[in-house]
């Protein structure tokens, strides 16, 4: 955790030139969309959620509250942020419904991320998972949707397992990813848009991934 301090005391730093600004707030940095644009990380005590990604001058930023969720630890709080991170990054639309699909995607990617950024090794997925496992209460202060957080088991090339693939997870990878994107040509393409028979069709494919190939 020292060196993910670190880093974010650098990024304040750098962002706020200012050294006791910087110990004042936990500031972000190194955000894009699927554009390449940078987006803003701003933290915003009058937040009703722990994190928000909005549309600000036809722009996306990303608005955090720190406060809103105080039990998580560094890495889960940065987690959230990687992952609003990730949607705009896979060039799924801020203002767009979430899916399933789309925040399992955002998921794996927000912890591959993290990974190849060195912010959190592998050995650090199972107590991050253990982490984001949200009750329903805090669900209500989170973008959502309502889901598990599975780190663990997401495809390999993408973010490292903690452990060694059981039998058939590489085949329990490829089937979901598959579900994925059956759903997304079931969207016309548009990732991000919602459509209640493409969601339920989608966690009739998952179930039948989990009852084909279990882990």
């Amino acid at each position: 955790m020292g060196r993910l301090l670190l880093i974010m005391a650098l990024w304040c730093s750098a962002l706020l030139g200012s050294a006791s600004h910087a110990q004042d707030q936990t500031l972000y940095g190194g955000c894009v969309d699927a554009k390449g644009r940078t987006v803003a990380a701003v933290p915003d005590p009058t937040l009703p959620t722990a994190i928000s990604t909005q549309i600000e001058g036809g722009r996306a930023v990303i608005r955090y509250n720190h406060a809103a969720l105080p039990r998580l630890d560094e890495r889960g709080q940065l987690f959230l942020f990687a992952h609003e991170c990730s949607r705009l990054n896979l060039g799924l639309p801020a203002s767009a419904q979430r899916t399933p699909a789309g925040a399992r995607r955002a998921d794996c990617w927000a912890a591959s991320t993290l990974q190849r950024s060195g912010l959190i090794k592998a050995e650090d997925l199972g107590l991050l998972q253990e982490t984001l496992d949200f009750s329903a209460e805090e669900w209500s202060r989170l973008p959502g949707p309502i889901r598990r957080i599975d780190l663990r088991s997401c495809p390999r090339h993408l973010s490292p397992s903690l452990h060694e693939p059981g039998p058939g997870q590489d085949d329990w990878n490829t089937c979901t990813r598959r579900c994925a994107d059956v759903s997304l040509s079931c969207q016309g393409g548009v990732a991000g848009r919602s459509d209640t028979g493409c969601d339920a069709a989608y966690s009739r494919c998952v179930a039948l991934c989990n009852s084909s190939f279990p882990r």
